[in-house]
């Protein structure tokens, strides 16, 4: 830092998070030295960072920003690289390799973000802040009320270490909105689950085809809709249906999506078809047929090229050209991508089931196993795919839904043993498997989604919150996103929205899960609704798994059902190897929110949770 906000330090590649780029410039005459004045400043800045929350209860983050910030206060900016950090400040051992192992990536993603957030809350006075820039690891310091200063060097010329081939872009930050503009997100959210844009960008790039072929995810080849008779839509009418579906289509995370070229006319079957690696390959096509009131009807229908057989089709009636063509552009793609693209769609489940049967030890193969045994079916017996995950994960490093599906499955399978309740460690785990696929995948609404249920059970709903509105701006069609970001928002103390876009996404056909009838019934209980709570008490009966015997007590504690209430919370704290006090970190783990942990504990206390209500409560009968 300069008399008047100088730096000294290296600014990494943009292009490699370990490389350090050589500026060639000497330090000015005014230069920071080691531990002169300003130093001391940096050093109070940091000590004041170090005692928030963020990094009170995360040790990995408080020694990466104490190591970056103090061996750059040394003259040792050139030694801030991904190896050193990993062994010097986060405890891996001197054969850690940062090719195979993205744990300083992640950390640093995080990191940005803690501090982003420090700065907006409770250091949003400190006159002096830390800064790490995206692309590397070396921090800037400035005052508040100025710029960040162009590093200079602050020691012999590094040699830059070697780029990383492949880097994955960098995850942009999400800042937290106020209540108000987060219920008027929400709002425009729902609406745009009714109303789809009627013009969306496709999302797969050159890089994101080439990994799709590899793990052999399923394609949809969207052929020329054809036109018959008089009144039916024009050619272009029709090639701009064909393009919004396609762009549609393109933000689902599990197929890829192209346009019929030349060859997909051909006759036969498709080389993917075959081999070991097989893949699954669907053809969508169409018919305009126009009407005598004006109007038109399309037909389409979805073709399995491996085989030659027709698996759907619909007749669309009732559309209008003209000006009211853009409405039903947005009706035929919004059905269309209901009925076939959702993960319980017509592609999606023969796709799964093709890949289990023809290829499971592909990457597509891999997913079908987790979502399977996530699902409850049979298919999903033999295993729930995290292996086989992991496996390709250390082949791909940038396979970002790999990591998405394992966190998932280890969160799913954590959640549900003998003992559900997720150690700090392993907590951590799943949440650096989930920052690296939204890191790896920015644009993928699975990912997104993901990323804010692990830091929903993380407890850090402020997070959780933005990362779901992310994931629902993703893809405003994905219903099965929006039930789980309908969770989300419960568990956050966003009740009534998250109730109402669970409804919502559930009429829209998303897969129901117990999850999401125990998040249901958690916000009965908190408004109150006895209509609502007296519905989901037979289906919280029939579920097993621990979530939904909490969320039964609660509802049975709003039903006024004193003695079946008591009698609930018995049947957890056997449930639970440590009693009580799981029963509690369970609360937190699904409702972060406190107001909200707090009431539904004063419930639980009431039927009987404490040992000492246990021990006085009357015997039944």
């Amino acid at each position: 830092m300069r008399k008047e906000g100088t730096l000294v330090e290296q600014t990494p590649e943009a292009g490699s998070p370990d490389a350090v780029e050589t500026v060639d410039a000497a330090a000015p005459a005014d230069a920071l030295p080691p531990g002169g004045d300003e130093a001391v400043l940096v050093r109070a800045a940091l000590d004041r960072v170090l005692a928030a929350p963020d990094f009170t209860s995360s040790p990995r983050l408080a020694a990466f920003l104490r190591f970056v910030v103090e061996a750059t206060l040394d003259g040792r900016a050139d030694e801030i690289k991904g190896y050193t950090i990993a062994v010097e400040a986060l405890g891996r051992p001197p054969s850690f390799d940062p090719q195979s192992d993205p744990i300083v990536r992640v950390e640093a993603t995080r990191l940005r973000r803690a501090l982003e957030r420090y700065y907006a809350t409770g250091g949003a006075e400190d006159p002096l802040v830390i800064d790490i820039p995206k692309g590397g690891y070396v921090p800037l310091f400035h005052p508040r009320t100025e710029a960040p200063v162009e590093p200079v060097p602050s020691g012999p010329e590094p040699q830059a270490a070697p780029t990383m081939p492949d880097a994955p872009p960098p995850k942009p930050l999400w800042r937290r909105a106020g209540a108000l503009m987060a219920a008027a997100a929400v709002v425009v959210i729902v609406a745009g689950l009714a109303l789809f844009a009627p013009r969306i960008p496709a999302f797969k790039s050159d890089r994101g085809a080439a990994m799709a072929d590899r793990i052999r995810l399923p394609v949809v080849e969207v052929r020329p809709f054809e036109a018959s008779g008089p009144g039916a839509p024009t050619e272009t009418e029709l090639r701009a249906i064909e393009e919004r579906m396609r762009d549609a289509f393109a933000r689902f995370d599990f197929v890829e999506v192209k346009a019929a070229g030349a060859t997909t006319h051909e006759a036969g079957v498709p080389e993917a078809c075959s081999g070991p690696q097989s893949r699954s390959v669907f053809a969508l096509a169409g018919l305009a047929e126009g009407r005598a009131d004006g109007t038109f009807s399309l037909v389409t229908r979805i073709t399995d090229r491996c085989d030659g057989s027709i698996i759907w089709s619909a007749t669309l009636d009732g559309l209008a050209q003209g000006t009211g063509l853009a409405d039903s552009e947005r009706r035929v793609v919004h059905d269309v991508a209901v009925a076939i693209i959702e993960s319980y769609g017509v592609i999606p489940v023969r796709a799964r089931a093709q890949a289990l049967a023809k290829a499971p030890d592909s990457g597509f193969g891999c997913i079908a196993a987790a979502i399977a045994y996530i699902r409850g079916d049979p298919q999903g017996q033999r295993g729930n795919g995290t292996a086989c995950l992991a496996e390709l994960t250390k082949r791909e490093r940038d396979f970002a839904l790999g990591y998405a599906v394992r966190a998932t499955v280890q969160l799913y399978a954590t959640l549900h043993d003998d003992t559900p309740n997720p150690t700090t460690e392993e907590m951590g785990e799943f949440l650096d498997e989930a920052e690296l696929a939204s890191e790896l995948a920015p644009a993928s609404a699975y990912a997104a989604r993901t990323l804010a249920v692990v830091q929903l059970y993380a407890g850090e709903p402020d997070d959780a919150v933005a990362t779901a509105e992310k994931a629902l701006k993703l893809n405003p069609l994905d219903f099965d996103v929006a039930a789980t970001v309908a969770t989300v928002f419960i568990g956050s103390g966003r009740v009534e929205e998250g109730e109402a876009l669970l409804l919502r996404a559930r009429r829209e056909g998303a897969v129901r899960t117990n999850l999401q009838d125990a998040f249901l019934a958690m916000a009965a209980f908190m408004r109150n609704d006895v209509l609502a709570a007296q519905a989901l008490v037979p289906q919280l009966t029939l579920h097993s798994a621990i979530e939904n015997k909490l969320a039964l007590a609660l509802c049975l504690h709003t039903l006024g059902r004193t003695n079946d209430s008591r009698e609930a919370v018995g049947a957890l704290l056997h449930r639970m190897p440590d009693g009580a006090e799981g029963v509690r970190r369970l609360v937190h783990r699904l409702l972060p929110a406190p107001a909200l942990a707090d009431k539904a504990l004063s419930a639980l206390e009431t039927a009987g949770l404490s040992r000492e209500a246990v021990a006085g409560k009357p015997p039944r009968g």
